[in-house]
């Protein structure tokens, strides 16, 4: 008769948590405000390059699709927009290469000096600015691939060597990217088609990586990189405020792709927008793997 009575208990205690339990409530999630997201690069030959797209929702599916349609690109990738660049000898306008990517040859770079970009975009009448500083470049010291058996299999990695620049608080970005295809060019007009110039990771380091000689040495392993890979290695002088973005990006888990990554709640530097505009000026070093 207990074993009946705790039975009882048991289903009284299962009915009531059922007849507590209250309805669903709907919720209208209302999307943030659409805003221009800004990226920026400056390529080898002072190529500055500035993406421009429109923001989207973190719930929208189609921006975490593994291959973006283009009806998706069309709707955030910003077409005929105004773009300039002040820098400290003047004002450039800057010319669209694609839908979202502007460029111009004739920004000149200047160490310290202060560059503020302006975009509009003529569908939405939506504007955006920012400003930052160029700090000057750094080099590798040395840099090469090597191969290493991993748990059986051969394993490309990077070995590099780095001086800090010598300046107080200075911040440096090493990033790896992967090309598939047999050749060297990695095209900015590819940026978008993930598949084609993929950024495999990156480092990112501090005054408090050097040793008290004021030197850095590691070797990084390429995850997802086959041996016969095309590959490209930067290193960037970059601001504090560029640092704490990609910091961000870091913590999110996730390899960053400014362009179409969903940019809210990340530290930004831009007026009325998303994003980051920064000016650093990578040094580049391109390996075929096979040659290793």
């Amino acid at each position: 008769m207990k074993n009946f009575k705790y039975i009882f208990i048991l289903l009284a205690i299962a009915v009531s948590l059922v007849n507590c339990t209250p309805d669903p409530i709907d919720i209208d999630v209302q999307p943030a405000e659409e805003r221009l997201v800004i990226a920026s690069q400056i390529l080898p030959n002072s190529i500055m390059v500035i993406g421009l797209t429109r923001s989207f929702s973190p719930l929208d599916p189609d921006g975490h699709e593994d291959t973006l349609q283009n009806d998706f690109l069309d709707r955030i990738l910003v077409a005929d927009a105004i773009v300039t660049v002040t820098h400290p000898s003047g004002t450039d306008t800057l010319y669209m290469l694609t839908p979202g990517i502007y460029a111009s040859i004739n920004v000149l770079l200047e160490d310290y000096g202060s560059y503020t970009v302006h975009a509009k975009d003529p569908l939405t009448g939506l504007e955006v600015t920012a400003t930052t500083e160029l700090l000057p470049p750094v080099a590798f010291d040395s840099i090469r691939p090597y191969k290493q058996l991993v748990d059986g299999d051969t394993t490309p990695f990077i070995h590099y060597e780095l001086s800090d620049y010598g300046a107080a608080a200075d911040y440096y970005v090493v990033c790896f990217y992967r090309k598939s295809q047999d050749t060297s060019a990695f095209d900015i007009n590819d940026y978008f088609n993930r598949g084609s110039n993929q950024l495999n990771r990156f480092d990112l380091i501090t005054d408090q990586d050097f040793n008290q000689n004021g030197k850095l040495i590691r070797n990084t392993q390429l995850a997802d990189v086959s041996t016969i890979d095309t590959i490209a290695v930067t290193v960037s002088h970059i601001t504090k405020g560029y640092y704490e973005f990609l910091t961000a990006y870091k913590r999110s888990s996730s390899l960053f792709n400014q362009l179409s990554g969903e940019p809210i709640n990340y530290p930004t530097n831009v007026e009325g927008g998303y994003g980051y505009f920064n000016t650093h000026f990578p040094e580049v070093r391109i390996f075929e793997l096979r040659n290793y």
